[in-house]
């Protein structure tokens, strides 16, 4: 019973922190395609990330360079995006 009231008010809390694919494609696609591309990512002359922590700090350090105004959330949408679109990257 007590698992089952922990899984429960966790629930709403695990849902809010899954990153939205649509809105980190909309933005990649709107800001940083225009330098990185489309059909395949080009890192100017960085390595792959190791890990989706790795590329949402590339995220949040693009975002930041250019002066997106990007929040949190569309930092981790973002990064998530591109960690599976291009990186094969999972949580």
């Amino acid at each position: 019973m007590r698992n089952l009231l922990l899984a429960i008010f966790l629930l709403p809390l695990t849902l809010m922190a899954q990153p939205n694919m649509s809105d980190g494609k909309l933005l990649y696609e709107e800001s940083c395609a225009k330098c990185h591309g489309t059909e395949y990512y080009q890192g100017l002359g960085m390595s792959e990330p190791d890990s989706i922590v790795e590329l949402t700090h590339w995220v949040d350090t693009c975002s930041s360079h250019f002066n997106l105004g990007w929040n949190d959330q569309d930092i981790e949408d973002t990064a998530h995006y591109l960690g599976r679109k291009f990186f094969e990257l999972d949580r």
